[in-house]
């Protein structure tokens, strides 16, 4: 109920009527000119066009969830990251640098940071793992050395440690005072490196739904996750136009991922049992 005076209401009930010094509402009318009118079914098509473009694969993945990936004694989310990194190395046979991002709300306005998932640790565990000569136990180290680096990145990131937004407020001090741009920020590598291929995020959320979100790059994908106990869902999203790029080809090589993981975790486990 919104409209609450003239009526009996005790001393805990809100009183939701409008004040009565505001003037009541009018209708706004617009005069588009035909100008205007040009730009806005302009942009309705560029908006169509989007829409059409972008792949959305969303799943569950039922083989297991977040308890299994504690019982190893792993973070989820860095797992999980790892199995992202695994993905993309397997389809694309390079790594990708990718964004996910860290809260850095402990701090008064703080908002987010980068966490760099994509680490010299986790290339060397895409490596060991597609290489059928390494010996099994070394990929499980491999993989345990990949999913620490990524938990200690994202607990520096989550304190404000990371690189990322300091490196966006010099380029946008140089921009505001007319600095040259450095030639840090002009350098190959730093272009690639902010050429977030996965762009990812855990929306952790004990309700069963999906958050989606396109890719950051046009030759990229975006993959959103949300980890329960026994499964994971999970929403891969790519561009069509991308001959590249396939967000059903992704979904397909992130199953293939977490599957080889968790075998070869179990059988280790039994061995020792």
């Amino acid at each position: 109920m919104f409209g609450t005076r003239g009526m009996n209401r005790d001393a805990h009930t809100p009183d939701y009527s409008a004040p009565s010094h505001l003037p009541p509402p009018s209708r706004l009318v617009f005069h588009i000119s035909p100008e205007i009118r040009n730009d806005l079914e302009a942009a309705k098509k560029n908006l169509e066009d989007l829409i059409k473009d972008l792949q959305l694969r969303a799943f569950v993945y039922r083989g297991y969830g977040k308890d299994f990936i504690k019982s190893q004694k792993m973070s989820p989310d860095s797992f999980i990251q790892m199995a992202l990194q695994l993905s993309f190395y397997r389809l694309h046979g390079v790594p990708a640098p990718t964004y996910e991002s860290a809260s850095t709300r402990q701090f008064l306005h703080g908002r987010t940071e980068t966490i760099r998932s994509c680490s010299h640790q986790a290339l060397d565990f895409c490596r060991q793992w597609l290489d059928r000569s390494t010996d099994p136990r070394d990929r499980i180290v491999s993989l345990r050395t990949a999913v620490d680096a990524h938990k200690k990145y994202a607990l520096e990131s989550g304190k404000g440690l990371g690189v990322d937004r300091y490196l966006l407020g010099l380029r946008k001090l140089a921009a505001a005072n007319g600095i040259e741009l450095p030639e840090l920020f002009q350098d190959r590598s730093y272009s690639a490196s902010t050429h977030f291929r996965l762009s990812t995020s855990q929306v952790a959320s004990s309700h069963w739904s999906y958050t989606c979100y396109g890719p950051g790059v046009t030759d990229g994908y975006g993959c959103c996750y949300n980890p329960f106990p026994r499964y994971i869902n999970f929403a891969a999203s790519a561009f069509r136009s991308c001959p590249e790029t396939d967000a059903e080809k992704f979904h397909e090589a992130l199953e293939t991922s977490l599957e080889e993981l968790h075998q070869t975790l179990s059988h280790f486990q039994q061995s020792k049992l």
